[in-house]
């Protein structure tokens, strides 16, 4: 019976560890995502743009309405190539999040928020989803998809 019942503590003890290196690793999983999720916007730059690639997945999938009701889908390096000439038109350009939403899996997350951008000081509004996956180079943007509010 006693070696029943140190058994019994032994097994609680492993198990309690164990669900201490997993809330540990969930807390340090949310921590990586909203690190991505703020160099989204901090490094959305024209100096930053090269860095600002870097948090994406090469194979990303970048998906909005058009105005002739189509979807419109482009790729990496499209997406950013078109960041980079609006960059070049030297206007002020810049986007803030606002009421975001983290849903955390195992390892992946999905990211929903309100944004902001700003053109020359003019704000137009929308809709944002991010979602990104963890793998060997860390987390990653695989996929994103906006729109713009009705003006």
């Amino acid at each position: 019976m006693h070696e029943a019942l140190r058994r019994s503590s032994l097994i609680f003890l492993v198990m309690l560890a164990l669900a201490g290196l997993q809330a540990a690793h969930a807390d340090s999983a949310r921590a990586a995502v909203d690190r991505v999720v703020a160099d989204y916007i901090d490094l959305y730059a024209g100096p930053t743009l090269d860095r600002w690639q870097t948090l994406f997945h090469p194979d990303v999938v970048v998906a909005f309405p058009a105005e002739d009701d189509s979807i419109t889908t482009r790729g990496l390096s499209e997406f950013v190539e078109r960041q980079r000439n609006y960059f070049a038109t030297g206007r002020r350009i810049s986007e803030r999040l606002e009421n975001v939403r983290v849903d955390m899996g195992r390892r992946i997350a999905r990211v929903s928020a309100d944004f902001i951008f700003i053109d020359e000081g003019e704000e137009r509004a929308g809709k944002l989803g991010l979602h990104l996956a963890e793998g060997r180079e860390g987390w990653k943007i695989v996929a994103v998809l906006f729109s713009y509010d009705k003006e």
